[in-house]
Formats: structure tokens, sequence, C-alpha cells
């Protein structure tokens, strides 16, 4: 059934896009999205569409006749706690903050998706949930979510979200069956040794250059331990150590990030980083602490779901505008906890406009949210019509 989405996606696409600018200019980090929250509830009052809170800051809306079958969407709405330098009219207003990961664009698609499933609510007959979810960045939103009960009452059959990717062209999408991002893990070691003046370092334990040699034996993991074909990162990303310029610290922490594609990788990644760390340490006189502060699994694709997903851009994009996506990233994303509980399927929205993600220039191409609008309504329409078939 044509249901003229492609016409009320233009319709609202003013709308949404002022509201992006908006949010974009008033960024906010993981839990503390409340003005954003507040901009979204403010447009699905004026729409007329019901919506909850979910933890402090997530916002959950159900649009459909509550019978037949029930799908998910899901966009985030955090910021990053990093500057932005741009000359764009709604630049960053909240300094040392910035939606450099295009979270402002997502939540403007699912706003106007929601305005477009407001308009066909008549016609559908299943539900519709729509989720704004927080602190996709921290990785603790879906978790929060998911524990505060936004997979229930109704219960989704399938969960979809869609990101912007600049490294697709302006007008399409790319899908992947399976793995598509890493497992994301944060990691904290804490070395510890014995403090002393820095002129007299044979009467202390120098834990700052225990931990340099920690860091160099971590990437020995990677190039030497773990089996070449199965992509590994481990990125020590932080060391803290140290008051002045002529006493050696007590101790010194080093905090990082780990990726891999597959949860046996994972696990043996975790022991092999414990084991360096406090055996180089212990080696050296010290010791070390090792733990993983966060963590949330891979980003792997239900395969139905994607064939799904897959043919609903065949039919709003065309298959030249339809790409599979070949190579999995070692990005991550905090979806994958939807993706434990139930089927659905990532999508990547292209945007191409050269800038990549994660940086300081970083700005939503505005010509796409359009089609990201269609998209998702598609999918919706599409799957309380059908189910995953």
């Amino acid at each position: 059934m044509d249901y003229g989405i492609a016409g009320l996606s233009e319709e609202i696409i003013e709308k949404v896009t002022l509201i992006r600018h908006d949010i974009h200019q008033h960024p906010e980090t993981g839990h503390n999205e409340f003005r954003t929250a507040e901009v979204v509830e403010a447009f699905l009052d004026e729409i007329d569409v019901g919506h909850t809170r979910c933890t402090d800051t997530g916002v959950v809306a159900s649009i459909g006749s509550g019978n037949g079958h029930n799908v998910a969407l899901r966009a985030d709405i955090d910021a990053l706690p990093m500057p932005e330098c741009s000359d764009i009219p709604y630049v960053s207003v909240n300094e040392g903050f910035a939606h450099a990961c295009g979270h402002d664009g997502h939540t403007a698609v699912l706003l106007g998706a929601a305005w477009v499933l407001k308009q066909l609510e008549d016609k559908l007959d299943g539900t519709v949930k729509l989720i704004w979810q927080p602190d996709e960045e921290g990785g603790t939103g879906a978790k929060k979510m998911i524990e505060h009960g936004v997979l229930d009452d109704p219960s989704p059959e399938a969960i979809f979200a869609l990101h912007c990717w600049p490294d697709l062209p302006a007008g399409t999408a790319g899908f992947r069956f399976g793995s598509l991002l890493a497992s994301v893990n944060t990691f904290e070691i804490v070395v510890k040794g014995k403090g002393c003046h820095g002129a007299q370092p044979n009467m202390g334990i120098d834990p700052i250059v225990i931990a340099a040699r920690i860091v160099e034996g971590l990437q020995l993991i990677r190039s030497r331990m773990i089996n070449p074909v199965n992509p590994t990162v481990i990125s020590v990303c932080r060391i803290n150590g140290g008051s002045t310029v002529n006493v050696i610290p007590d101790e010194v922490t080093l905090a990082g990030t780990i990726r891999t594609l597959d949860p046996e990788t994972r696990s043996t990644v975790h022991k092999m980083m414990k084991h360096m760390a406090v055996d180089t340490a212990r080696a050296s006189g010290g010791d070390a602490e090792f733990s993983i502060i966060n963590e949330f699994p891979p980003t792997i694709n239900d395969d139905r779901a994607t064939a799904f997903a897959r043919d609903v851009l065949f039919d709003t994009l065309g298959r030249d505008n339809t790409v599979e996506i070949k190579t999995q990233s070692m990005g991550g994303e905090d979806f994958s906890c939807f993706l434990e509980k139930i089927p659905g399927s990532f999508l990547l929205l292209g945007v191409g406009d050269g800038t990549a993600l994660h940086n300081t220039s970083f700005d939503f191409n505005d010509k796409t949210i359009s089609t990201g609008i269609r998209i998702m309504s598609e999918i919706a329409v599409q799957f309380v019509e059908r189910g995953l078939g």
C-alpha cells in the first residue's frame, strides 16, 4: 500500500530541521539531556502523541492501534564532552560539549517519523514504539532503559535504528548482515609503586616507568598473542599520575578502550590484559589492579530483521541507493544491548560530507533528514503490516 510517506516527509522537514539546530546548539551529555528530552516531549505534545519518561531523560512514545504487530524505532539524544570548532549559526553554546556524532540528526529524524506515523495512525493495524535514548556515548543508556522496562507493555517483536555515516553518499543507506560494530569495554589500570624524591629514584618504586612498560606490553597482546584474523583494538587513551616535577608519585592510572568483534576474543583479551598489567608491575617491584568499568557487546544484526530492512530500503530508495556494507567497523554502539534482547538491525544513513564522526567540525547533513524520515516511517508501516514475515 502506498501511504504517501515521501510527500509527508517533505511536509515536516522544515519543522524538525529547526528542532535539530536547536538541539545542536544546546548539546547535553549522557543522563543530563533534560532540555533535549523536554524539546522532544514538547513536539510530541504538539502533534498529540502520548509519551512517558523512561529513566530521567529517556522518552518513549507509542503510535498505533495496539493490535497486530509491534515494532520499535530508536534514536539516541546525547552529545559528546568535546569542543565544537565551527562557524555554523547554530554552533554549540555549551562550551566543551558538541553534537559531533549526529545524534541531534537522529533525534530529528525520529521526530519526523513520529509526525508521519501520526498522520497514518488510523491505517496502522499495529503499534510503533518510538524510543529517544540517553547516554549512547557512555554506553549505559540502552541498558538502563531496558532495566526500566522500555521493551515491555507492549513488547516489540523487533527494533531498528539509523545512524548517520559520512562514508556513504547522501541519499543512500547501508545494511549489513551479522556483526557490524565492535564490543566496547572501558578499562582502568591502577599502577601502584612507592613515592619518593625525583632526585632519589632508588628510594622508591616508580609507577610511571612501570606504567610505560605496561602500555608497551598491552600492544603485544594485539600483535603477538591474538589470532591476526580476529580484529582487536587496545588503546590507552588516558594517563594520570603525579602532581609536580620533582616527586615520583605513589600511583599512576591508565584508562582506555578495548574493541573486539566476538565474545570469545573479548574474554580472552580481558584475561591477557590483566596478566600483562599485574605481572609487569610485580616484576618491577610494584603492583597493579585491572578492572573493566563499563562494557557493552558487539552490534550483531539479526538476519531476518536485516533482510526485512534491506527490502524496505530497496522499496524506499531503490537498489542503486542501497549499499551492503562489506566491512565491519571497530566503532561501537550500545544499541547492541537491545539486539541481545530482541531481533533488530542497525542501519547506516549516508550523509556524505566527508567530515568524520567525533570531529570538532562535524555537523549532520540537513539534506538527509527527509531520507531518514522516509526510511524509519516505511520500516514502521511495513512491519505492522506483515512483521518479519
